[in-house]
């Protein structure tokens, strides 16, 4: 017991502060497909949250969609621009297909913007961009 307690304190010691500041919240956002076709899709809209350490879209977490599992996130990095903080993040989401979800954005005031992309072994299967606001 005391070696678990001693593991869970050691991994707890090693997250970075400002990990957390994202938790508990909640953005509506347009994902927009990144394709070549003259006929491009629909934009989708969606929400991201971010709770307790995970990351994941109302969207792509549905079956139909991708089944991707809520995902670890990390705040990479903190700046201070014209005094508006701007926190940058990374997350991953997996599926049962052994598909990835990585998304890279960056969360100022209340707005959000980044990208998202979708691989399998390595191999881009789709990228979209997405925007978007907190929501309250």
């Amino acid at each position: 017991m005391t070696v678990l307690l001693v593991s869970l304190d050691w991994a707890y010691s090693q997250r970075r502060p400002g990990d957390r500041v994202l938790d508990k919240m909640e953005f509506s956002i347009t994902l927009e497909l990144q394709e070549e076709k003259k006929n491009k899709a629909e934009p989708i809209e969606d929400e991201l949250s971010f709770r307790s350490n995970k990351a994941w879209s109302n969207h792509l977490q549905s079956q139909a969609n991708g089944g991707f599992l809520r995902g670890d996130y990390a705040v990479i990095k903190k700046e201070e621009l014209m005094g508006e903080i701007i926190y940058h993040f990374q997350a991953i989401n997996k599926n049962a297909k052994g598909m990835s979800l990585k998304w890279e954005g960056k969360v100022f005031g209340d707005q959000i913007e980044g990208i998202a992309i979708i691989s399998k072994n390595g191999k881009v299967k789709e990228e979209y961009t997405f925007s978007g606001k907190q929501v309250d």
